[in-house]
């Protein structure tokens, strides 16, 4: 799964208005091209990108907590190995 650069500039765009910042979005849409590429005319829910960041996070978490527990559980295994 991967996300373009032109999906990340809209999430932004929807982020700076759902939050009241009209002008700044109205000068990061004009700038980044947002109502020109085809990502301007889907259907995103309200609070999206901080959606996705959050995910992203617990994602993070999840993977790093995953490593420390097999770590934990086969450190002993390959201590072996090594003899």
């Amino acid at each position: 799964m991967s996300i373009s650069a032109d999906e990340v500039n809209y999430l932004i765009y929807r982020y700076l208005q759902e939050n009241g910042y009209a002008h700044t979005a109205f000068t990061f849409a004009y700038e980044s091209l947002v109502a020109k590429s085809s990502v301007a005319y889907t259907d995103v829910p309200p609070g999206a990108l901080i959606a996705f960041l959050q995910k992203g996070l617990e994602y993070v978490s999840i993977e790093e907590h995953i490593q420390e527990v097999c770590i934990y559980l086969f450190y002993p295994f390959w201590q072996s190995f090594g003899e």
